[in-house]
């Protein structure tokens, strides 16, 4: 009995700053489909947080502690346990553009596991394959206990897993930052939530759910500020921090390139076919840069400038690298006509700089030589 007061303050602290940050969702601009996943993961986790102090009450003997009050609380907890748990796998893949996470039927089978769950739960009762209680009217671990344990904690491990590996993965290099956010975020409740199904009578997985979910929350707030909002790469401000700490020390063997990505022609796209799809042409282009910037020994930092023009800042061995890199981006823009069935051709010149670091110059006479080549091959096609 002298812990469920301690249980329960612990369990609704934490409810209340999840609903502090449940009500933040909400009302924020951001309606992406990570977003909306976030809210789901915070309001599930906040009803498992309010089925732990049921739990608690019907333990602590607070009210009556009946063989129908042990199996109810019990089932609430586990249900809403792997749910949330569910609603992170859908985040994480979310957050990573994994598309069968944007249908039904994918969220339909990946829900498979959080149905046996409940099955088992709810069944308990009967079977007794979960849990059950005995003569003397404690709750035992059924055969299938683990089940009910290896679920949630299942869905977080295998998210943390792929992430892990999208990560490693020699043509995710310059997602690799987003990947390892999403590989870590499940430490704190994996860890936590162990050592309470150890010590079932410490309020630990509560603390280790709020911090993850903050560090989530945060993570993706940081990235509506470092992010375009349109194309969802790095804007200009996050360029000019990342090439300020760039052109202040060489990295042995690599020089400093920035190319400019310029959209040809783009006005005409906007008055022909319309701004909406404009909008939809600068989200494809900004895709196939990044396609032309994957790769495991070379850094790439992939912005938008601006309007129609993107600057990549690159860390290369040799100039023929960076000259290759502006072909690549003008092929993969090419291909967006045909794999798309477009009306409208779309292509990009490049222009390219390079940093001397025996001679520093500021990032906008740096950027102005990116354009002054730039401007130069725009001539070049043109004659």
């Amino acid at each position: 009995m002298g812990y469920v007061i301690f249980y329960i303050e612990a369990y609704l602290a934490c409810f209340f700053l999840l609903g502090i940050i449940l009500f933040k969702i909400q009302h924020g601009v951001n309606k992406q489909l990570s977003q909306v996943y976030l809210g789901n993961l915070t309001f599930v986790t906040m009803l498992y947080f309010l089925a732990e102090v049921f739990w608690a009450i019907v333990d602590g003997g607070i009210i009556s502690t009946t063989r129908q009050m042990l199996y109810l609380s019990n089932i609430f907890t586990y249900v809403l346990l792997s749910i949330a748990a569910y609603q992170w796998f859908l985040l994480s893949e979310a957050i990573q553009n994994d598309k069968a996470v944007e249908n039904d039927p994918g969220k339909l089978l990946l829900s498979i596991p959080v149905w046996f769950s409940t099955i088992l739960c709810v069944t308990a009762y009967r079977t007794g394959l979960a849990y059950y209680v005995d003569d003397e009217g404690k709750l035992v671990n059924g055969k299938l206990y683990v089940l009910l344990i290896i679920v949630p904690f299942g869905y977080m491990i295998a998210a943390s897993v792929k992430a892990f590996y999208r990560a490693f993965a020699k043509d995710k290099y310059a997602e690799r930052s987003i990947y390892f956010t999403i590989g870590f975020f499940p430490i704190a409740p994996i860890v936590m939530g162990l050592l309470q199904a150890i010590i079932w009578r410490v309020p630990l997985l509560c603390y280790g759910a709020v911090a993850a979910i903050f560090y989530i929350y945060t993570s993706i707030q940081d990235s509506l500020i470092s992010l375009d909002p349109l194309t969802q790469i790095n804007n200009r401000t996050q360029m000019y921090k990342y090439l300020t700490q760039k052109m202040r020390n060489a990295e042995p063997g690599l020089s400093l390139f920035l190319l400019m990505v310029d959209v040809d022609n783009f006005r005409s796209i906007n008055d022909a076919f319309g701004h909406v799809e404009g909008d939809r042409a600068l989200v494809r282009i900004s895709n196939a840069i990044k396609n032309a910037c994957q790769g495991p020994r070379n850094r790439f930092f992939v912005s938008r400038y601006g309007g129609d023009e993107f600057i990549i800042v690159a860390e290369m061995a040799y100039r023929a690298e960076a000259t290759w890199l502006a072909e690549q981006i003008r092929t993969n823009v090419r291909r967006i006509t045909s794999d798309n069935n477009l009306k409208y051709s779309v292509s990009v010149s490049v222009g390219i700089a390079q940093y001397d670091f025996a001679e520093p110059i500021s990032i906008q006479s740096f950027i102005a030589r990116a354009d002054s080549d730039l401007y130069k091959q725009k001539k070049l096609s043109a004659g």
